[in-house]
């Protein structure tokens, strides 16, 4: 008797391992799905081509992709994305004559501005916060100067005040927390016609359900935003860094399917200067007003020369 409980002792020893680490990747799993009780109504035409943006390949544009750095090969890294720029003629960050915009959430990440400030760059540091009285503007060092604004402010006509049109910007990092909304800041930069003076733009993109709405209306906007970057503002696309533990059955899109990533851009328009970094080509949007005199001269020649002929 006393052997074969021996026997029976072993064998629910042995299977307490088993049934112990089934139980740790069965919570696993299921705390890991970002997705669980996520539901979408919405067009999966939308959707699906929302999630693709992680998979597609950066434009082979830039012939010199470096790591952003001063001393440390290997470079500066936040939240485990090594930051890149394009080292191409007319992209280069020039030491003691650059200015870099940082917008963030998170107070007490300062490795980027502590970066630049030893290249010597003029740096912008933008806290993103529900209530903007709670942090004053100040200046964390000569270089580094550091400013509070609402979540709904706005960065462009912020850098409309800062400077005038003809000042470039050789770097923008916009990294946003839980919540933040970084189209909304790209449109925003669009509309006030800032981002055609941005030779970097490094952006952390976040489709996470805990982070983005999940509805189509949302990923549509995504998609317009995104589109407009190439259409109408000539930023390409030049390297892509994927949150690697987001990377996880996507049961919307029905695969596994990434939803952060970091996307780096760089404004094409400086290399069609011929490198030069005190010129720009003027945006769509400024082009307008020139074109309606122009017509309109153009207009009162042509009646000129019809009443003269007549």
């Amino acid at each position: 008797m006393a052997l074969v409980l021996s026997r029976s002792a072993f064998k629910r020893l042995c299977l307490l391992p088993l049934l112990l680490v089934f139980l740790i990747i069965f919570f696993y799993h299921q705390i890991a799905n970002i997705y669980r009780n996520v539901e979408y109504q919405g067009n999966m035409t939308v959707v699906q081509m929302a999630f693709d943006l992680f998979k597609r390949q950066p434009v082979d544009i830039c012939r010199n992709v470096v790591l952003l750095n001063v001393g440390d090969p290997k470079g500066v890294e936040l939240n485990s994305y090594p930051q890149s720029i394009c080292a191409d003629l007319g992209f280069q960050i020039e030491e003691n004559n650059c200015v870099v915009y940082v917008i963030k959430t998170q107070k007490n990440e300062w490795s980027l501005e502590d970066t630049v400030e030893r290249i010597g760059c003029r740096v912008y540091s933008l806290l993103l916060a529900s209530d903007s009285t709670e942090v004053t503007p100040r200046n964390r060092s000569n270089y580094v100067h550091f400013h509070s604004l609402g979540e709904q402010e706005s960065i462009g006509k912020f850098i409309q005040k800062q400077s005038t049109n003809a000042t470039l910007i050789d770097y923008m990092m916009i990294r946003l927390g839980r919540g933040g909304n970084e189209w909304r800041i790209l449109s925003d930069l669009m509309e006030s016609h800032q981002l055609d003076r941005v030779k970097h733009l490094s952006v952390g993109i976040n489709l996470c359900p805990d982070r983005s709405s999940f509805t189509e209306s949302h990923f549509q906007y995504v998609l317009d935003t995104d589109r407009q970057l190439v259409d109408k503002w000539d930023m390409k696309l030049f390297d892509v860094a994927n949150d690697q533990e987001t990377f996880v059955y996507n049961p919307v899109v029905k695969e596994k399917t990434h939803c952060a990533s970091q996307f780096a851009w760089i404004n094409q328009r400086f290399r069609e200067e011929g490198g030069s970094s005190t010129k720009r080509k003027p945006s769509q949007g400024e082009n307008e007003p020139l074109m309606k005199i122009f017509n309109f001269i153009s207009h009162i020649f042509f009646l000129a020369r019809k009443k003269e002929t007549s």
